[in-house]
C-alpha cells in the first residue's frame, strides 16, 4: 500500500481576485520530495490540538516542516530581538503533532523548525539566536538567490549513527537556513551531527524502534542534486510503508 504522508503547513496570505486571503501553504519542494520517494503527500493545515490524534490516525508518516520560530515561552526561554515569525496556533498544532507522533512511534522526518518543534515538544530547549548566543557561532541563516538549493556547510556525523549509515559517510555538506538550534536535547533524543561551530544539526531517537529522522538543514531543496537528501525522504516513505501495511 502506498503510504500517505502528512506535511505540516504554515499560514500565509495569498493573492486572489478578491484580495489577499489567508491560506495553508506548503512549498512544492516538500510535496515533490515525498511524491518522488513514492509517498502520497497530504497538506496538514494548522489543527486544533484536540483534532490531532484523529488526523494522525489516517496518516502513515509526518514531515514537520520549516518556518518561523517557536514561541520561547514553550521552552522556558526569554524573548530575543532576533526571534521572528512566531505563530501561536501553528506552535500549538505542531507541538501536539510531535508529541502524538512520538507516542505512536510514527515515522517522522523533522526539518529545521520541525526539529526544533520536536525537541521542545518532548521537553528540550533551544538556542534563540546562534550568532549572539553561541561563542564562536557563525551565521547559519544563509539567504539570497539559490541559497536553499546549494550545499555549502560541512557537518560531522557520529560514526555508526543511523544517519551516517544511511548516507554512507560521517562528513556531509548541506544547506543552512536557520538562526536557532537545539540547546538541550529532549529526553529520549540524542545529538548525532554537528556543524563546525559545535551547533547540533541532527538528532535521533534513543529508542531505535521509532523511525525518526530530525535534521536542521533543508533536504527538500537538495533532492535534485544530493543523494543524501533523497535518501531521507526514501527512508521516511519506506518506514511509512510498513505503517500503511498495518493500518
Amino acid at each position: 500500500m502506498t503510504p500517505v504522508i502528512g506535511i505540516t503547513a504554515q499560514q500565509r496570505d495569498v493573492a486572489t481576485s478578491y484580495g489577499a486571503q489567508p491560506a495553508s501553504t506548503v512549498t512544492l519542494s516538500y510535496s515533490n520530495a515525498v511524491a518522488g520517494a513514492g509517498g502520497v503527500p497530504i497538506v496538514l493545515p494548522i489543527l486544533d490540538p484536540a483534532a490531532v490524534p484523529h488526523a494522525l490516525s489516517r496518516l502513515d508518516g509526518i514531515v514537520l516542516t520549516g518556518g518561523g520560530d517557536v514561541e520561547p515561552g514553550h521552552y522556558g526561554g526569554a524573548g530575543h530581538p532576533a526571534v521572528y515569525g512566531v505563530h501561536d496556533a501553528r506552535d500549538q498544532s505542531e507541538l501536539a503533532i510531535a508529541r502524538h507522533a512520538a507516542e505512536r512511534k510514527m515515522p517522522v522526518l523533522a526539518i529545521c523548525r520541525g526539529l526544533q518543534v520536536l525537541n521542545v515538544a518532548l521537553g528540550g530547549d533551544l538556542i534563540a539566536d546562534i550568532p549572539s548566543q553561541v561563542e564562536g557561532g557563525f551565521e547559519h541563516f544563509v539567504t539570497g538567490n539559490g541559497a536553499a538549493s546549494q550545499a555549502h556547510q560541512m557537518l560531522e556525523l557520529e560514526a555508526g549513527c543511523g544517519l551516517a549509515q544511511l548516507f554512507g559517510t560521517t562528513s556531509l555538506k548541506v544547506n543552512s537556513l536557520h538562526h536557532q538550534a537545539v540547546a538541550t536535547p529532549a529526553p529520549g533524543l540524542r545529538p548525532v551531527a554537528w556543524s563546525e561551530d559545535g551547533v547540533i544539526e541532527a538528532v535521533e531517537a534513543e529508542d531505535q524502534s521509532w523511525p525518526l529522522q530530525a535534521v536542521q538543514w533543508h533536504p527538500e531543496n537538495l533532492v535534485g542534486t544530493e543523494p543524501a537528501a533523497r535518501s531521507l525522504f526514501e527512508e521516511l516513505v519506506s518506514a511509512a510503508s510498513g505503517q500503511a501495511a498495518n493500518r
